[in-house]
């Protein structure tokens, strides 16, 4: 997928990252390429020449963050047999990434905080101050006013944190554009495998598009490249994705493995109301359905053999939003291209 499809959405606020300098915050769900765009906004930037660096927050220890952003001297504590410089000092000229800056402890939420307002840092053990020209960019999958509302995250520092404000959308949010996206990728992964794939066969594209994707291009991207290492010719075929696939779609799908209904089992009670029983029983299964096939009405129309119309005059009977039904990450898709079976080259 071309990163300027993915957000065009968003296209001011881009705009907005790549011409200016002010602090950057990333929003969207896990695998909708916040890692991506921060390097994109620091190649297209003035500090293209100078140091990208990256710093995943939810991933160090919070004994050893301190000093893996800030630097410690030699002797600052146990264990400090050497000065080290930290990650922002390191990104000096240039840009540092801030990676699942929501995770970050309300300690370090302050060192930060007051390392955006003065821009200079002292590091651990050490009085001296060092000033830093540092553009900050900073990413999470988090709903950050809400940990504000909580109390876990300063309102203080995040209102420095987005002064350009960038949400990633999920493929879900794409869905109309789902065929573009998947050449889009297999075009890059062919590409770096040195291989040509010239078509996908109907029954593979019918089961990408039925997927949900909670983990989104990542997800779809990693799916993508084994079918492609896989392929023995130009087409890729439902044998060609990665074993643990099945299980993910069924999961999603609410289905058991090995299930005989590819809605599965669904308990509901009866009354001697033949009508209100039968209401029971439509509005659990087009529930399951629509869960089956990621809250998608163009999709669960098309699967049911339902009027699209119809369906949806019946959810609105039936008291059934299908933004609540179905993955926490899924919506409702709009009309999803069917994939084409020929090279989009």
């Amino acid at each position: 997928m071309k990163f300027q499809d993915s957000l065009s959405l968003h296209q001011k606020s881009i705009h907005m990252a790549f011409a200016g300098d002010s602090n950057v915050l990333l929003l969207g769900a896990t695998g909708t390429g916040k890692s991506t765009i921060a390097r994109e906004i620091h190649v297209r930037s003035r500090r293209r020449e100078k140091p990208f660096v990256t710093v995943n927050l939810a991933c160090l220890h919070e004994g050893t963050l301190e000093s893996e952003l800030f630097g410690h001297e030699r002797g600052a504590f146990t264990g400090a047999d050497q000065r080290r410089v930290g990650k922002l000092e390191l990104a000096q000229g240039g840009t540092v990434f801030l990676d699942e800056i929501g995770d970050l402890t309300p300690r370090l939420q302050a060192r930060l905080l007051e390392f955006l307002q003065s821009r200079t840092i002292s590091p651990l053990g050490s009085n001296r101050e060092v000033r830093l020209d540092v553009r900050v960019i900073a990413a999470t999958h988090r709903d950050l006013d809400r940990k504000v509302r909580e109390g876990t995250f300063r309102e203080d520092l995040l209102h420095r944190l987005r002064v350009v404000t960038i949400r990633m959308p999920g493929i879900s949010e794409l869905s109309e554009n789902f065929g573009e996206v998947v050449h889009g990728i297999l075009e890059t992964v062919c590409r770096e495998q040195r291989k040509s794939v010239k078509r996908l066969d109907p029954a593979f594209a019918s089961k990408l598009e039925a997927y949900s994707w909670p983990g989104n291009f990542r997800e779809l991207r990693n799916v993508l490249e084994f079918a492609v290492l896989s392929c023995s010719g130009e087409t890729l075929t439902l044998e060609d994705l990665p074993p643990w696939f099945d299980e993910a779609f069924l999961a999603i799908a609410g289905v058991s493995p090995g299930s005989a209904s590819i809605l599965g089992v669904a308990e509901f009670s009866m009354t001697l109301d033949f009508y209100e029983s039968l209401a029971r029983f439509e509005r659990e299964y087009l529930k399951r359905a629509l869960l089956r096939f990621g809250g998608r009405l163009n999709l669960t129309a098309r699967r049911t053999g339902v009027n699209k119309t119809t369906l949806i005059r019946r959810l609105h009977q039936l008291g059934i939003h299908p933004k609540m039904v179905g993955h926490p990450e899924s919506a409702v898709w709009g009309e999803v291209s069917s994939l084409s079976s020929e090279n989009p080259g």
